[in-house]
């Protein structure tokens, strides 16, 4: 009889403490999507990531990896990561990225954008 109402007491205890805190995090949500609704115009309001030119010299392309590797005039090499989007010219005239393999060592331009994984490269024009 001890044993049923001990059981009987710490099954009630749970679902209580259960109930409290659904009841809480349902209390939470709306805070959070009020916070949510103001924090979407100040993403708006933060300035877009510029596009960048840097001008150097082809090291290496990697095809399979989809990279570039440049190197700027001071010496410092770069990598850029070629997409679908990616705008390749060689000498004035539309390429790929397999052309693009035959062109070590020749200069070439590279506009890209600056990520936190990595830049990607939006346009390569290669001049000869």
């Amino acid at each position: 009889m001890k044993r049923a109402l001990l059981s009987l007491l710490v099954l009630l205890t749970l679902v209580f403490f259960g109930a409290t805190l659904a009841l809480a995090q349902e209390a939470e949500k709306p805070a959070e999507a009020k916070g949510s609704e103001q924090a979407a115009p100040a993403e708006k309001k933060a300035p877009a990531v510029k596009a960048e030119t840097i001008s150097g010299t082809i090291s290496m392309v990697e095809t399979e990896k989809k990279l570039l590797v440049l190197v700027a005039s001071s010496g410092v090499p770069f990598n850029f990561k070629v997409t679908g989007a990616t705008r390749i010219k060689i000498a004035g005239k539309k390429a790929k990225l397999a052309d693009l393999a035959a062109q070590t060592n020749k200069s070439a331009a590279v506009k890209f954008l600056p990520s936190r994984s990595g830049n990607v490269a939006q346009t390569i024009e290669v001049s000869e």
